[in-house]
């Protein structure tokens, strides 16, 4: 069972050098890191170069890991995720998505084992699939084209065949409604 506390260790002893740590930080979380990959490049050989990639900037920067500021397992995704879509931007590689699922999304980090973490999860994922579903289209599209998709505005404008300012605005006043129904 991985705590965010485990993780957390884990990360500061990487930081001290300890490379039994890394190997143990990689085993616990690094199937989590490759579906994060897995996700957003849709091809396996990438995911897994991405993961590599991810894992030596993680052993590099773990001490710029702060546990006062954030939760370990969010901070790693952070830096796989951000990988992962400088490959899809420098290579061209994302799909021009017309439509947008987001029901089997996960938008969370893993809680762990823990029945409260689980619930409490379980809690936050239905709140947020309720406050995108009360959204317009055209902003629930945008924003998960942008933040989960990576695209950035100007590729929006595209795929949405709508003007930068027209998108920038579906994203604004969408991000707004959900900050207002999420509380």
């Amino acid at each position: 069972m991985t705590t965010k506390d485990t993780l957390a260790r884990y990360l500061l002893r990487c930081a001290g050098g300890d490379q039994g740590a890394l190997e143990a930080l990689y085993s616990q979380v690094a199937p989590r890191l490759y579906a994060v990959c897995l996700v957003l490049l849709k091809r396996e050989d990438l995911a897994e170069d991405v993961l590599q990639e991810s894992f030596v900037k993680i052993w590099n920067r773990a001490d710029s890991f702060d546990p006062a500021r954030g939760n370990a397992l969010t901070w790693m995704i952070s830096i796989v995720r951000n990988r992962a879509l400088d490959l899809l931007r420098s290579a061209h590689l994302k799909a021009e998505r017309s439509a947008v699922e987001y029901r089997d999304v996960d938008f969370f980090s893993h809680p762990g084992d823990e029945p409260e973490a689980l619930a409490d999860t379980a809690s936050a994922t239905q709140a947020v699939m309720d406050c995108l579903d009360q959204l317009k289209e055209s902003q629930r599209r945008c924003i998960l084209l942008a933040y989960y998709y990576g695209h950035t505005h100007e590729e929006l404008t595209r795929i949405v065949q709508a003007p930068l300012g027209t998108v920038k605005a579906w994203i604004r006043r969408g991000i707004e409604q959900l900050r207002e129904c999420l509380g």
